[in-house]
């Protein structure tokens, strides 16, 4: 048997040191299963996202579906702002905001006094899709946890949480919240 390694022996070994590369991810070396488990289950929401956007009328993508919601949190957004939220540069936003309209699920307002600043809301149809697409989640969700021991639903619930709590610290999800 050859003792030397060339590849890692599991996701943890990979994920361990993936983040002994990084300095700053560097003290989280030892939470490498954690790290691995989120990863695991944010496959999972992302599977449960995209289907309940299938077959929805009119089709949008995921993107699209995270930039309706954007809008639909703060109101209305600059092309600008929405950029900003997206991680996109603003000529991808803009497009964005095409298709949008196209589909009629946002308007697009541009200001009066600055020609080049445009403004999107979102539309009835807009809601209308974001409901039916949080009820299908919601549905799929409910159904995964049907299979989980109530006891470790609680757990589950209170890790989410704490992970929910400090992603509202990082500067890296403060576009994504309302303002």
């Amino acid at each position: 048997m050859n003792d030397s390694r060339t590849a890692p022996d599991s996701m943890a070994d990979s994920v361990a040191a993936e983040l002994a590369e990084d300095d700053t991810a560097s003290m989280l070396a030892g939470q490498a299963e954690v790290v691995d488990a989120i990863l695991a289950a944010n496959r999972v929401f992302v599977a449960v996202a995209a289907g309940a956007l299938a077959n929805l009328e009119p089709e949008i993508t995921l993107p699209q579906f995270r930039a309706l919601v954007l809008i639909d949190i703060h109101r209305s957004m600059t092309a600008a702002e929405l950029a900003e939220a997206l991680g996109v540069v603003p000529s991808t936003a803009t497009r964005m905001c095409d298709r949008l309209v196209a589909k009629e699920l946002v308007d697009r307002t541009v200001d009066a006094t600055n020609r080049r600043q445009v403004t999107v809301t979102l539309r009835p149809e807009g809601r209308t899709l974001i409901a039916q697409s949080t009820r299908r989640r919601k549905r799929e969700i409910t159904r995964l946890l049907k299979s989980i021991p109530p006891e470790t639903q609680a757990e589950l619930a209170m890790s989410l949480g704490a992970l929910v709590q400090a992603a509202h610290g990082s500067d890296r999800t403060r576009a994504s919240r309302a303002r």
